[in-house]
């Protein structure tokens, strides 16, 4: 599996969001409304990060053999090293 740096990084995020958004939801309507904001703050800040872009960079296709998303560049598969012309 290929695990990139970024993937650890919202992985810490989303445990300390996740921290603060239980910790909220135990203080009653105040924590209620920072729940809210806190959400909305995440949403906004991915949305500035680009994770959520509609259109992609490049096209992609997938793996003959193990389906992963590839570029179309790709001569073979980042996840289990099957040449892609085969497919």
């Amino acid at each position: 599996m290929n695990f990139r740096a970024e993937h650890g990084v919202y992985l810490a995020l989303a445990v300390v969001v996740g921290a603060f958004f239980v910790l909220f939801a135990f203080m009653g309507p105040v924590g209620w409304i920072l729940d809210v904001l806190l959400v909305l703050a995440v949403i906004k800040l991915a949305d500035w990060s680009g994770l959520f872009d509609a259109t992609p960079t490049e096209p992609k296709r997938n793996c003959p053999e193990c389906g992963a998303r590839n570029t179309v560049s790709d001569a073979f598969c980042g996840y289990c090293g099957r040449s892609m012309a085969d497919g």
